[in-house]
């Protein structure tokens, strides 16, 4: 909350008679906000029409963090001087920190009919968009347009245009800019962004280019992982631009899953954890909870999976049957229509001994992928059933996929020494022992 320039010296240079304001106005220069506030209400109950008590009570507030406090005394402010551009514009300001943006523009509304600074317009362009008037913000700003507007005004409605979805009309703005200071890293990586989306990918790498040929730092930073996003190979940009700034968490995350995708997960997570602790956004949690699950640390990928909410309810359900949790895992992937999610539903319902659900969940699943582990399960119920034709076929089927897969030879073994054909089912069962079964190992020696 910045207070206007222009009053500063009414507010704390002004010699004035009533000592309680002079008071006021001294421990708010101290930086005593507390007391500057006490003061400034104490001038107030003397005389309510003291412009310069209700301007420095209510930034006083707002410094202390009493949101709530300093919105009561803009808000009266505005009551009492209706007309005055200061407590419209700070009411906006504490609105949007209040996370209300819909009054926030109601009041940075009547700040720019007072008065239409380049501030007040920036403010009321701010709340549209928090509000998800991402139109009506553009247009705010355009309206304001005016030849002595700053540069950070410029790129604030070029990002505006960009997010209504006018990105043609945001070029011409970013050309100027970067005619008049090609140090701009935001306005070089907004254009970069708009000739990709428009299609024309090799013009976007190219102004990348000359980007980093001028910026540097944090800026260069965000260039390279600008360029890395358009890039056939990422990696080798990804990593310079995290050297370059290692609080960039949208590099690091990006290196995260690029080892993760490697089956790297304990280098993944390398990368992964400092992300997280940058930003604790729910893609990089989700990534959090693939790498532990798939390392086995099974309670770190129930936890990072819960803080990814709806994405991660399927890690999360994987991560509650690893832990024994199985009813915990059904309940959470009720509704889950994927067939990954599906098949793991019916192991888990083999496991609770409810094995006509589960045959009857696993069999569409298996006519759609074929999948050699959801066949297993399929065969594994229709044994429980004593449906040990169907499971034979099946798992000679599943066999053919995966030769090597012992608990198919030893159900196998079953199925076949449950329909009398001891011979065949004493060389699967020794096929079985021989690829590790325990099971059948212990059933041949009886």
């Amino acid at each position: 909350m910045r207070r206007l320039p222009k009053f500063l010296p009414l507010l704390l240079g002004l010699s004035l008679a009533a000592p309680s304001l002079e008071e006021a106005e001294a421990f708010f220069r101290s930086g005593d906000y507390a007391r500057a506030a006490l003061a400034y209400e104490g001038v107030l109950a003397q005389d309510y029409g003291r412009f310069e008590a209700h301007l420095g009570l209510g930034v006083a507030l707002f410094r202390l963090g009493r949101l709530e406090e300093a919105r009561f005394a803009f808000d009266q402010m505005t009551r009492v001087f209706p007309d005055r551009y200061e407590g419209h514009f700070n009411l906006g300001q504490v609105h949007l920190r209040m996370g209300k943006p819909g009054e926030a523009a109601e009041a940075f509304q009547k700040a720019v009919a007072l008065e239409p600074t380049e501030e007040a317009y920036l403010g009321l362009a701010a709340a549209l968009a928090q509000a998800g008037r991402a139109k009506e913000a553009a247009e705010a700003l355009k309206k304001g347009l005016a030849p002595e507007r700053s540069p950070a005004y410029r790129l604030a409605l070029a990002q505006a245009l960009y997010s209504a979805g006018s990105r043609a009309e945001a070029v011409p703005l970013l050309y100027g800019l970067l005619n008049q200071d090609p140090k701009g890293a935001e306005a070089w990586e907004l254009l970069a962004r708009i000739l990709a989306e428009e299609g024309l990918k090799g013009r976007a790498l190219r102004e990348l280019d000359r980007g980093l040929a001028q910026v540097e730092g944090k800026g260069k930073a965000r260039l390279l992982l600008r360029k890395a996003l358009l890039s056939d190979s990422p990696e080798p940009l990804l990593r310079e631009a995290y050297a370059l700034d290692p609080t960039l968490w949208e590099a690091a995350f990006l290196l995260g899953q690029a080892h993760l995708r490697a089956g790297d997960a304990r280098g993944a997570l390398f990368y992964l954890l400092p992300a997280y602790r940058r930003s604790s956004e729910p893609q990089v949690a989700l990534a959090l909870a693939g790498a532990y699950l798939r390392l086995g640390d099974y309670r770190n990928a129930h936890r990072y999976a819960e803080e990814a909410g709806p994405p991660g309810v399927f890690l999360k359900a994987q991560a509650a049957y690893a832990l024994g949790a199985r009813e915990d895992a059904l309940r959470l992937l009720d509704g889950n229509g994927a067939l990954e999610a599906q098949a793991l539903r019916g192991a888990i319902l083999l496991e609770l001994g409810r094995a006509e659900e589960a045959v009857a969940l696993l069999r569409p699943v298996y006519e759609v992928g074929r999948d050699p582990g959801v066949g297993a399960n399929l065969a594994a119920g229709l044994l429980v059933l004593r449906r040990y034709g169907e499971a034979e076929i099946l798992l000679r089927e599943v066999l053919g996929r995966t030769p090597r897969e012992a608990a198919a030879w030893y159900n196998l073994g079953l199925a076949l020494k449950a329909l009398g054909r001891e011979g065949e089912a004493e060389r699967a069962l020794r096929q079985a022992a021989a690829l590790g079964s325990k099971e059948a190992q212990a059933l041949l020696r009886r």
